[in-house]
């Protein structure tokens, strides 16, 4: 009985490549397409925004400079929004280079303060005085800010008011000034928020992060909350969240209020991310076919614990 199983148990040179071929099969399934295959998919997808205009604030430095870098490259028309006219100035001539090659027309860098309503409204004024056939049809909402000196018990109220005007306010006031373009021209596009990992955890209370991380669990409530206005309208605006981990960038800076040492010890703590990272993340959203709309991309490091 033992030798009849075993001559039973034996395959054919036919049957044994065939189940080689299922178990190739079974092995492609799991993978999902190549790597190959996935870049030409986002590729396709961002073909319909080429020409569109995307408005990208905080764009000059960190994530929203290398945001407006590959946007750049995907073919559509660039609004660098932010405070430094020189660091606005820098971007120009990177993303003209040919490194980038994108035409001169096609990017228009804006000296903005997001928490500034008058200057938030004229957005549309001078993206039209620019390109008097166009509007926002992307907004990139990555203007915000951390500060190490707002613990609840000794916090610094200028901070709280400095994040809130930024992290908070300034989202909202980009978003309605978006959102009002988009149907004066009855043309829908995409809110796409830097939310980042403290819009879902509050990583160092007790080094006084929960006043920043409080600013960003509204960015989230903003994100959804958008999005359901926009079906509530019935109106085919996609609103994305990306929730980046640690990303090398002068966020950490800014967050030491220059203490270089300071940064530089949670930014060669492990292997961050690159804004670059993060700019592929908001290109996966835009390339989404129309019929679906990511809702929120949380990415970190792999050493990152939480």
């Amino acid at each position: 009985q033992q030798q009849h199983q075993h001559q039973h148990q034996q395959s054919t040179p036919v049957q044994q490549q065939h189940e080689q071929e299922q178990e190739q099969q079974q092995q492609q399934q799991l993978a999902g397409p190549s790597g190959a295959a996935a870049a030409a998919d986002v590729a396709a997808g961002l073909d319909a925004w080429r020409g569109k205009v995307a408005l990208v604030t905080g764009a000059s430095s960190g994530i929203g400079w290398a945001v407006c870098e590959a946007l750049g490259r995907a073919g559509l028309r660039v609004v660098a929004v932010a405070r430094r006219r020189e660091r606005l100035q820098e971007l120009q001539q990177l993303v003209l280079s040919p490194a980038v090659g994108m035409a001169p027309s096609d990017f228009l860098p804006v000296v903005c303060d997001v928490t500034k309503e008058a200057e938030v409204s004229a957005l549309p004024k001078i993206i039209v005085k620019h390109w008097p056939d166009a509007g926002v049809d992307v907004l990139v909402n990555n203007a915000g800010l951390s500060r190490d000196d707002a613990s609840l018990f000794d916090g610094n109220t200028a901070s709280w008011v400095e994040m809130v005007s930024t992290n908070i306010l300034g989202n909202a006031m980009a978003t309605r000034m978006a959102v009002q373009d988009m149907r004066r021209r009855t043309t829908w596009g995409h809110v796409v928020n830097m939310v980042g990992l403290s819009g879902h955890r509050i990583p160092d209370a007790p080094a006084g992060g929960t006043f920043f991380a409080a600013t960003k669990f509204a960015v989230r409530a903003l994100t959804e909350g958008l999005r359901q206005e926009a079906r509530a309208n019935k109106v085919p605006l996609r609103v994305s969240g990306i929730s980046p981990g640690l990303v090398e960038t002068e966020f950490f800076s800014v967050r030491s209020f220059g203490d270089e040492a300071a940064a530089k010890a949670v930014t060669t703590s492990m292997q961050c991310l690159q804004p670059a990272d993060v700019a592929n993340a908001v290109l996966w959203c835009l390339s989404a076919p129309p019929y679906m709309e990511v809702n929120d991309v949380i990415i970190r490091p792999t050493q990152q614990m939480v």
